[in-house]
């Protein structure tokens, strides 16, 4: 089917208690591999566009592949650009047919300058009909910020200002989880994310979903998370499975690039499974 929007799913999401899973893509293995996965588990994946990914590749190009695939399989596709740095960015990826935008603007930005840009993303966006996701303070990073935690975490009291001024679709906040984390123990503040749904009815998304515990999400689903981002773990099992096939001298790249696309299928699978979206679309 063609590519659709994700604010109908994020409602069927919070209304039957579970999480959709957003997984990075960025060649056609690793598409092909998150759109089997879909395939198999009868779920509505989304398939985020990570821009830093997108170096060696052109964005309208890639966009257009997506959306042939995406017409060749009865799931919900929904094509994501996610973190977006610049407004030129969002309008870019609206005229590639994106169905869901996430701005963060600069780091630096001030919550007042961030509030005023991010409002302008909102009224773009919403002339074409698409949500837009943004962080409230920041997604700590490994090998960036990973020893500012505490300090980039959520303000429970600037919630209801940010959403309410911005007009956005999809609150992003920091709770505790940290991108590019591959073991499963980041510490997640699990009343802050309480207190944070209670100031909002704004849908949730937590980011740096490799680092979470599979026995957590049930809780983080229950207390609001709509929307999860999941790469690096993904990305890690498929490096040590090309290093076991470069071990045993495999020579083809052939054999390789099926090995990342097999990982991205089998660790999409499981990653539906536990976020509860499993046989949620049957055809």
């Amino acid at each position: 089917m063609p590519l659709v929007r994700l604010k109908p799913l994020l409602e069927d999401a919070r209304k039957n208690g579970y999480c959709l899973g957003s997984f990075n893509v960025f060649n056609i293995e690793t598409l092909e591999g998150v759109i089997e996965a879909a395939e198999n588990c009868k779920s509505p994946v989304i398939c985020g566009i990570y821009q830093p990914h997108m170096r060696s590749s052109d964005l309208k190009e890639f966009s257009v592949f997506v959306r042939a695939i995406a017409n060749k399989t009865k799931m919900p596709i929904v094509l994501h650009l996610d973190h977006a740095q610049d407004i030129s960015s969002i309008e870019t990826a609206i005229a590639c047919g994106f169905t869901s935008l996430m701005y963060d603007g600069s780091a630096k930005m001030s919550f007042e300058e961030k509030v005023k840009t991010t409002r302008s993303v909102v009224e773009i966006a919403h002339r074409a009909d698409l949500t837009v996701e943004s962080e409230l303070g920041r997604i700590t990073r490994v090998g960036i910020d990973d020893n500012a935690v505490e300090e980039n975490i959520t303000d429970p009291g600037l919630v209801q200002e940010f959403v309410q001024e911005t007009g956005i679709d999809i609150l992003a906040p920091a709770i505790g989880s940290i991108s590019g984390m591959d073991e499963q123990d980041a510490s997640i503040n699990l009343d802050l994310l309480k207190s944070i749904k209670d100031k909002t009815e704004c849908y949730l998304s937590l980011h740096g979903g490799s680092g979470v515990k599979d026995a957590f999400w049930e809780k983080l689903i229950s207390s609001g998370i709509n929307k999860t981002s999941v790469y690096t773990r993904i990305s890690n099992t498929a490096i040590q499975r090309m290093r076991a096939l470069l071990e045993e001298q495999v020579p083809d790249v052939v054999v390789l690039m099926g090995a990342v696309r097999d990982v991205f299928r089998e660790m999409v699978e499981d990653r539906l499974a536990t976020f509860g979206s499993k046989n949620r679309y049957n055809v």
